[in-house]
């Protein structure tokens, strides 16, 4: 399972590189970096209330909440990044079943699972 997104780290860097374009690369990367692993220092799940169509961020990626009751299904389903989603998780089961194992899916799986409904 990836716990960075290399590609956002390059392009941060060589954001970077064109404002301090005096910097060397390296420079540019290692500041990249140590963003990176702030940003995931930071991510804390915090246990809030489920809203319906509710916006979530972890890892750089926003995706919609969308809650599913019909019969004895009770879903929330992550959606957004692509027409499939990402996955949903089931609230009876308490368990997820994502199209991926992706840093980013866990963690919005373990935001879902922390809230109250």
């Amino acid at each position: 399972m990836k716990k960075y997104n290399m590609s956002e780290i390059m392009k941060a860097a060589w954001r970077v590189k064109r404002n301090f374009c005096h910097l060397p690369f390296g420079e540019c990367l290692r500041r990249a970096w140590e963003r990176a692993k702030f940003i995931a220092q930071q991510i804390t799940v915090i246990a809030t209330k489920f809203t319906n169509n509710m916006t979530v961020i972890a890892d750089g990626y926003t995706r919609t909440l969308t809650r599913w009751t019909k019969g004895n299904f009770d879903r929330v389903y992550i959606n957004g990044g692509s027409r499939r989603g990402d996955g949903f998780v089931d609230l009876k089961s308490r368990k997820a079943n994502l199209r991926g194992e992706l840093t980013y899916q866990v963690k919005i799986a373990e935001m879902i699972l922390a809230m109250e409904f």
